[in-house]
């Protein structure tokens, strides 16, 4: 995770995107309801409770992907990853900038993308297990052991990306980092 901008006004827009976060409303499904029912599973839910919480909810990975905000319908569904990392105990440390890794759904280049990063620790914790967990259960889907998820595309062409201590993709150790791309 790269370091906030020392640039004043930068870091001021890194500030203001950061407490935009907690203001979040309006979301095509009912995020309380959806937090609420993550918030019963146990820290690693295992195939069978995936299945009976997609069956109990409706919750998919569609609906978790649903488009909304900015970044072509992206940013939504990234703030939607958020909310279950702050309800976690987890700080957004990231979303988009202008610096870093051009390909990064992070990167404002990327116009149909939007990224979160989330943390509590400069090392692995379990608090960011549990968030990585909750999320990819949102949307169905086990988080793998690799540390790395990237999902199909939905059917109004999104897709999402889960990483969290991969072994995959590396320098994730100490976030989480949930990113939205519509692909087509």
């Amino acid at each position: 995770m790269e370091p906030v901008p020392a640039d004043s006004a930068e870091a001021d827009a890194a500030c203001a995107e950061l407490a935009a976060m907690a203001e979040l409303s309006g979301s095509p499904i009912d995020d309380e309801h959806l937090l609420a029912l993550l918030d019963e599973l146990p820290d690693d839910p295992g195939e069978e409770r995936l299945r009976a919480l997609v069956s109990a909810t409706g919750f998919t990975l569609e609906t978790f992907l649903a488009p909304g905000g900015g970044w072509n319908g992206s940013e939504t569904p990234a703030r939607r990853g958020a909310l279950v990392g702050t309800r976690n105990g987890l700080t957004v440390t990231s979303t988009k900038r202008n610096w870093g890794n051009t390909g990064s759904d992070h990167h404002t280049s990327q116009r149909s993308s939007f990224a979160v990063d989330l943390s509590n620790g400069t090392a692995p914790t379990v608090e960011m297990q549990r968030v990585a967990n909750r999320i990819a259960a949102a949307m169905g889907y086990r988080f793998p052991d690799n540390g790395y998820l990237q999902t199909a595309t939905t059917s109004r062409g999104y897709r999402a990306q889960l990483i969290y201590n991969s072994t995959v993709v590396p320098d994730h150790e100490n976030h989480v980092h949930f990113g939205v791309r519509k692909v087509r």
